[in-house]
C-alpha cells in the first residue's frame, strides 16, 4: 500500500488541489445562492427570464 502510495504522490496531490476548488466553487455558490444573490444572469434587458428570477 505505501509503495502504491509513494509511486502515484504526485497524481495524489494533483487530484486533492483539483478536488479543494471545486468543492471552493460549490461553497462559493451556495452561499451566493443564501446570500440571495443568484449566478443566473438575470437583470439585463435581453435576458427572456429576467422577470422571473427575483420575485419580490
Amino acid at each position: 500500500m505505501i509503495e502504491w502510495i509513494t509511486n502515484n504522490i504526485g497524481t495524489i496531490i494533483v487530484g486533492l488541489i483539483v478536488l479543494a476548488i471545486i468543492a471552493a466553487v460549490v461553497i462559493g455558490m451556495i452561499r451566493k445562492r443564501k446570500n440571495g444573490k443568484s449566478t443566473c444572469g438575470c437583470g439585463c434587458a435581453n435576458c427572456p427570464l429576467s422577470g422571473d428570477c427575483h420575485k419580490k
